[in-house]
């Protein structure tokens, strides 16, 4: 039955309108992607009823859309994080050769490239093994509020609007988007100016002479000598455009781009998101026309997989508890209250004016997030794993990896059940508890090397 609204203005007011509860349960994780996965299996493994609501018509979020964006960041000094984050890993890395690649980045560690398709079975397979309730083709449309704790999210899908009700709630939206609903305090982007990261759309060129074009960049690495050449034809291609972000990829004639660099594109506004995926693509056709005919072995290439959304770095930041402050990265920090171990350089990719790569003091060593990054200030009942957890815009921009945040969303899961099953405020959580429990299931939180 269609909501009745009255005219006030240019403001439409709903009219008192009567939901039906779709689910009850104890956790409810809003996002499907990496951290996302992880929060909904950790939950589910500590016996809580768990819901899992994503918006795609899959789960994985960037690991399983965007054309194999190489999973990094959970071999923090050489050492796994651990717990799910490995267990996912290793069923990846056990699928084959033409399933997943690890391959050693300099500065950045050990990164799993894979085949996202792949991924997208795994993802579902794995939460299915759990026994994880689970909703696709949904959105979280608004927040059920009893003072500062959330009792329920309005979700909207197919079926019509419908709420679901829980006693914890995980946000793994990356946007912060229920934090923000339920009146988290946030921050976006840099603080003096609000400017975010550039944004990309990642994309697998097929038909590719994958050893002809890596003996070309031998010479070329950028492939600026290319771009001087197209340029002078006349070709105009970004020069925001980082053609140096590219590599073999999982088939033998196939080569993956995470080229595109567009800036200025806030992540939560819906007509910035939409010009930009517009812009995305026109400039894809520009690759590939240059790779053609400006790139030895690429002569025959062409567009075989493109990510099915923008791929966005950050938006919102929560206002947690706790933060984590760029000094303490780069010092390699690691507070008694760890919940995740990080070695992330910080990678700021075109914020407003170029890239900004700040190396760890030690390379070698690695930095703990505390606890509080991930809960709101002012909330109950509320945790935030993925990117938009409290902290820096620097600190974020070097601990944001899919794989990373695979451990962060597990921590998150953990805490949802304490809340849960004891009735306490998520900021009231016992941290050495938790992190005994993480340590059980298979996380390495370094606990004999955090400070006193």
């Amino acid at each position: 039955m269609a909501q009745k609204y009255t005219f006030e203005g240019k403001t439409l007011v709903a009219e008192r309108a009567e939901v039906p509860v779709f689910w009850q349960g104890d956790v409810i994780v809003a996002g499907g992607g990496p951290s996302g996965l992880g929060a909904a299996i950790a939950a589910r493994r500590s016996g809580a009823k768990t819901l899992l609501i994503e918006r795609h018509a899959f789960l994985g979020g960037m690991a399983a859309f965007g054309s194999g964006m190489p999973l990094g960041g959970a071999y923090p000094a050489g050492r796994s994080i651990g717990g799910i984050a490995e267990e996912i890993l290793t069923r990846v890395r056990n699928a084959g050769p033409e399933s997943a690649d690890v391959r050693e980045i300099p500065h950045f560690g050990r990164w799993y490239y894979h085949d996202s398709e792949y991924f997208k079975s795994l993802a579902g397979e794995i939460i299915a093994e759990e026994d994880v309730d689970v909703l696709l083709h949904t959105t979280v449309a608004d927040v059920v509020m009893d003072g500062p704790t959330v009792r329920g999210l309005i979700i909207q899908n197919k079926s019509g609007r419908q709420a679901v009700l829980a006693k914890a709630f995980v946000d793994c939206t990356g946007d912060a988007d229920v934090a923000a609903s339920a009146g988290a305090e946030y921050i976006k982007g840099r603080p003096e100016d609000g400017a975010m990261m550039a944004v990309t759309l990642p994309y697998i060129m097929f038909g590719v002479d994958v050893k002809t074009v890596m003996a070309y960049r031998e010479e070329d690495p950028a492939f600026e000598r290319a771009r001087a050449r197209a340029a002078a034809d006349g070709l105009e291609i970004s020069p925001t455009d980082r053609f140096q972000a590219c590599a073999p990829g999982m088939r033998p004639d196939h080569f993956f781009s995470n080229i595109i660099r567009i800036r200025d594109v806030d992540g939560t506004d819906a007509v910035s998101l939409t010009n930009a995926e517009f812009e995305a693509r026109k400039r894809i056709r520009q690759h590939i026309a240059f790779f053609r005919k400006y790139v030895p072995g690429c002569e025959n290439s062409y567009v075989g997989h493109t990510s099915e959304q923008m791929g966005i770095r950050d938006t919102r930041r929560i206002i947690g508890e706790a933060r984590l402050e760029t000094e303490a990265c780069l010092k390699c920090t690691k507070p008694k209250d760890t919940i995740l171990r990080c070695m992330g350089p910080i990678d700021n990719v075109d914020r407003g004016e170029g890239s900004e790569f700040i190396w760890l003091d030690d390379e070698g060593d690695w930095y703990g997030i505390p606890y509080g990054c991930m809960v709101p200030k002012g909330l109950d009942n509320l945790l935030v794993a993925g990117r938009s957890f409290s902290s820096s815009e620097r600190a974020q921009a070097g601990s944001r990896g899919q794989a990373l945040l695979m451990g962060m969303g597990h921590a998150a899961g953990a805490a949802a059940v304490l809340v849960a099953e004891r009735g306490i405020r998520a900021r009231e959580v016992d941290v050495p508890e938790l992190q005994t429990i993480l340590t059980k299931q298979g996380m390495d939180l370094g606990l004999d090397e955090l400070e006193d």
